[in-house]
């Protein structure tokens, strides 16, 4: 999987469905967007989904820690 092309890169307030909407510039008044095409659904291209998701664990004991 590659890095996502900088020059998809796009202005948050000009940002459109199906882009990439994780902020790649250190400006948070100017905020700049990666840009790139995402999958139905989701709010970020595959890079990025990568960097900010974090799948559920199953809890410690299951269903028994909750009861405790």
């Amino acid at each position: 999987m590659q890095e996502p092309d900088p020059r998809q890169r796009t202005k948050l307030l000009r940002i459109r469905a199906r882009q990439c909407r994780f902020i790649v510039s250190e400006d948070t008044r100017n905020a700049v967007c990666c840009g790139a095409p995402t999958a139905d659904e989701s709010s970020w291209c595959d890079w990025h989904r990568r960097l900010v998701y974090v799948p559920a664990q199953p809890l410690r004991g299951g269903r028994e820690a909750l009861a405790s």
